[in-house]
């Protein structure tokens, strides 16, 4: 009786590890705010720079079971915030000189929470508007760059400007040939509205084009604001393997009408598959008899667009011989021999499978082929005597024709 004890406690067990994704909104974060003390610094001073960092999810949770009923229904469910995990937020600048306040390992913040970042800074030695930038290292996300404007002894006030960030969803990977979509949001993540956002693609391969427009025309983004863009690129069956880069180049003006210019990069991971089938087959000799040595060479050729490698071809002919051929690697576009060597059996028609095994980028692949050889019977006396008996009709027709008929009508 212990023993059926032990199933419904393991079933109940799993079920509480079970964890299912309800919410689409996955957590990001953002500059949302900075603070400079003092507002004005002089040559050499020693000042403050206070960020606010938020995780822009408003809900981003899963449900994990807690329990079940008998025949396998739930019984409750428990939402759990996921929060964003912070590896690094640091200061970087060639100019301002960062004294402390580089963090490495701050942790997860849940969604809609905020975490303040205090970096302390000396002024450089000369007058100016300096743009450090603060960095932030999300887990599984994108880097969120944003420049903060220190005004080091001079008049002019500082206008809070935008800042587009780019978050970008390309396929895992690309086989030449294939249409790649693309995902792109634009988002706002600075301190003022954005204007006039254009965004122009430029390809730097010609194996990759768009097919979805080549420019976008966006108008305007206010703070906090997002859009979409969903491309669609072709490529040929040329497109270099690896990693092929398409440019994007944003514009957009400022509250003052000046002109932001920042370019971004989509990485597309182009992977070739080979695909192996036959080009020809042939026997030697090509009327196989019962008891014939025979080789049989069947070329398999490469019809994909990345190497086929470690080829290995086996039949399963009921006959004496070798049944495994090692091919090797067969490039795109080339075909290589599997040469088997066979003694003939029975005669007869036998069907038999060829399974080639290779591998490729995506891992190790098969193919089968279903084909036929065909052994005829190996006692010739019968075809020699009817080609004998062929040759005395055909003497004895001549001697009649030719002797005896012209004799006749010479005598008459």
């Amino acid at each position: 009786m212990q023993y059926t004890c032990l199933v419904p406690a393991c079933l109940i067990a799993a079920f509480f590890l079970l964890a299912i994704p309800v919410s689409a909104e996955g957590p990001t974060v953002m500059v949302a705010d900075y603070t400079i003390t003092p507002a004005v610094l002089q040559p050499g001073d020693i000042g403050t720079i206070t960020a606010i960092i938020r995780n822009t999810a408003s809900s981003s949770t899963i449900r994990e079971n807690t329990g079940i009923q008998s025949g396998g229904t739930f019984a409750s469910t428990k939402d759990t915030d996921i929060g964003v995990n912070i590896e690094s937020v640091q200061l970087d600048s060639r100019d301002v000189e960062v004294i402390s306040g580089n963090y490495k390992r701050i942790g997860a913040i849940g969604p809609g929470q905020s975490v303040p970042i205090t970096f302390l800074i000396r002024a450089p030695a000369k007058d100016g508007i300096y743009f450090p930038e603060i960095w932030i290292d999300v887990t599984g996300g994108q880097s969120v760059r944003q420049p903060v404007p220190v005004n080091v002894n001079t008049q002019i006030a500082l206008l809070k400007k935008p800042a587009l960030t780019v978050l970008k969803t390309v396929p895992e990977s690309v086989n030449p040939g294939d249409e790649i979509p693309v995902r792109v949001i634009l988002n706002n993540n600075g301190l003022s509205r954005a204007d006039e956002i254009t965004v122009v693609v430029d390809a730097t391969t010609t194996s990759i084009i768009p097919k979805t427009p080549g420019t976008y025309h966006i108008g305007e983004l206010a703070r906090g604001e997002n859009t979409t863009l969903d491309m669609v690129f072709f490529s040929d069956k040329k497109t270099p393997l690896g990693l092929n880069r398409v440019l994007l180049t944003l514009t957009y003006a400022n509250a003052d009408g000046t002109i932001n210019t920042q370019t971004e990069m989509l990485g597309i991971p182009v992977r070739g598959s080979a695909k192996i089938g036959i080009a020809s087959l042939s026997t030697d000799p090509v009327r196989i008899k019962k008891g014939d040595q025979v080789t049989l060479v069947i070329r398999l050729e490469n019809t994909g667009t990345d190497n086929a490698n470690s080829v290995k071809a086996t039949i399963d002919l009921p006959m004496a011989g070798s049944h495994d051929a090692y091919v090797g690697t067969i490039e795109p576009d080339t075909d290589a021999p599997a040469v088997f060597a066979l003694q003939a059996t029975d005669p007869g028609t036998y069907t038999y499978n060829l399974l080639v095994q290779y591998e490729d980028d995506y891992g190790v692949r098969t193919q089968n082929e279903t084909l036929r050889m065909t052994v005829l019977d190996g006692d010739a006396t019968g075809p020699v005597l009817f080609g004998l008996l062929i040759l005395l009709v055909c003497a004895g027709a001549g001697y009649w024709y030719f002797v005896l008929k012209n004799k006749g009508s010479s005598n008459a």
